[in-house]
This record gives structure tokens, C-alpha cells and sequence, in this order.
């Protein structure tokens, strides 16, 4: 774990993008804005004090959650109007390419410690992925792949992992990991998780812990490049580096 700095408002996000060969710093203070604040390296972010100097993209629409993503050149985000949004922006152009309705219905927050998620998207090894919950299935989190080319939805899976408790998660290699805390904060920990290939499951992996820190994560991205996590902790920003290993060797 290392903690860079203390930024912005208690929630959050900030990320790099895992696909191109770029050291820009994306940061979305607050949960909901119209305004994504760029750092050209993280050393830049990392001794900023005043955003007033600070490049800033200006968004056609405005974002909702802590939920949105930056792969390939573009900006995943997500918007709220009648029905949520996905909204494909590219960075080069500063415009929409494209935005998709998700076929998701009667959403309900897909976490329920962070009530103003409704969508998270995560990029792993594998691509791009939705983390969304319905009112049908209120109890439980669920997951869906995403085609970054058109917003379309691949496949969508139900997982075991409950809502209750549920602060945020990320994607490793199509495994979805679930992080919990308590509703007075204390320490976070991967409590569930789910193997689109079922290949491995919560019974193979112990709880892990997070160190204990300040409040609870409002976003946890993981980015496949660097095998790191970017989290949004109480207004902290802080990376957390993961060791791997194949999942083979789990038996």
C-alpha cells in the first residue's frame, strides 16, 4: 500500500489508462460533476496543491458514481438522465463517439455502502466489464462483459455476492472480487468473489484484508498493466501493488 495524497472531496476516482502507453493522471473528484481533472504523470499529481492550475477536461454531459473508466484513448462514464448511460468520449477528439441505454432494468446501487454507484465499469486482462445490480435480483450483485467498440453487453452473469456491506470491487483476469466493510467503517476486505470461468471460487481464497486507513473506499481500479489498484479512500489517494499467481496453482 502507499499512500500518494489527500485530494478532493471524500469520494471519488482516479486512474490511468491500462492500453496506451501514457503516464496521464485521470482524477473525478466528487460523485457526480461535469469536469475530469488531467495530469500529465502522477509526480505532477502527486505535489499539485491547487487544482485552479490544473488542465481540466470539460464533459458534454454530466458524470454520476465513481463507477467510469479510461481505456484505449476513451473515457467510459457514466451519465444520468430518464435511464443511466453509457458514454464513450474520446480524449483525443474531446467528443462523444458513442453512448448505449445498457439492457438493465429497474436498477437499484450495486453497492450498499456507496448508494450513488449504480454502474461500475472495470477493465482487466480480459477487457472491459459492468458491475451493476437490478431490483429483481436486489440481494445480489451482478456482472456483465462490455464490448468496448460498441457498448454492447457480451454475456451477464448472477453472482453470489451480496449488496449488503458491499463498498466497491474490481475485476482481475474475469474474476470479480467484492470488497466489504461495516456501515461505522473498519477494515476492508475481499469477502466474495466470482469466476466468470469457474475455475475458482470464494473457497479457494481467504479473506483477504486491507490495511486499516480512514473511512472506506468510494472506488477501487485496478489497472492490468501495472498490477495495481487505484482507490479513493475518505479522500485519500492511495495504490495498493498485487502479487499474482496463475489460477492453476490454487489446487
Amino acid at each position: 500500500m502507499k499512500i500518494l495524497k489527500r485530494f478532493g472531496s471524500n469520494a471519488g476516482l482516479w486512474t490511468k489508462d491500462p492500453i496506451v502507453n501514457s503516464e496521464k493522471v485521470y482524477v473525478f473528484d466528487g460523485s457526480g460533476n461535469d469536469t475530469v481533472f488531467v495530469f500529465s504523470r502522477m509526480k505532477e499529481f502527486t505535489l499539485s496543491s491547487l487544482t485552479r492550475k490544473v488542465p481540466r477536461i470539460k464533459l458534454p454531459y454530466p458524470w454520476i458514481g465513481t463507477g467510469h473508466i479510461v481505456y484505449g484513448g476513451n473515457l467510459y462514464y457514466i451519465r444520468q438522465d430518464e435511464e443511466f448511460q453509457v458514454i464513450k468520449f474520446n480524449l483525443t477528439t474531446k467528443t462523444v463517439v458513442d453512448s448505449a441505454v445498457l439492457p438493465i432494468e429497474d436498477q437499484v446501487p450495486v453497492y450498499g455502502l456507496s448508494k450513488f454507484n449504480y454502474i461500475d465499469i472495470a477493465a482487466d486482462e480480459e477487457g472491459l466489464w459492468v458491475i451493476y445490480a437490478t431490483r429483481e435480483n436486489e440481494k445480489h450483485i451482478c456482472l456483465a462483459k462490455l464490448d468496448p467498440s460498441n457498448l454492447g453487453i457480451e454475456q451477464m452473469w448472477d453472482t453470489p455476492c451480496p449488496i449488503e456491506n458491499a463498498e466497491s470491487a474490481f475485476v482481475v483476469c474475469g474474476t470479480l472480487y467484492v470488497v466489504y466493510n461495516t456501515k461505522l467503517p473498519s477494515r476492508s476486505r475481499i469477502q466474495c468473489i466470482f469466476d466468470v470461468s469457474g475455475t475458482i471460487t470464494s473457497e479457494h481464497v481467504p479473506i483477504v484484508y486491507f490495511p486499516k486507513r480512514y473511512g472506506s473506499h468510494s472506488s477501487m481500479k485496478y489497472n492490468p498493466r501495472e498490477k495495481q489498484i487505484y482507490a479513493w479512500d475518505d479522500g485519500y489517494q492511495i495504490l495498493y501493488k498485487l502479487t499474482m499467481k496463475p489460477k492453476d496453482e490454487l489446487y
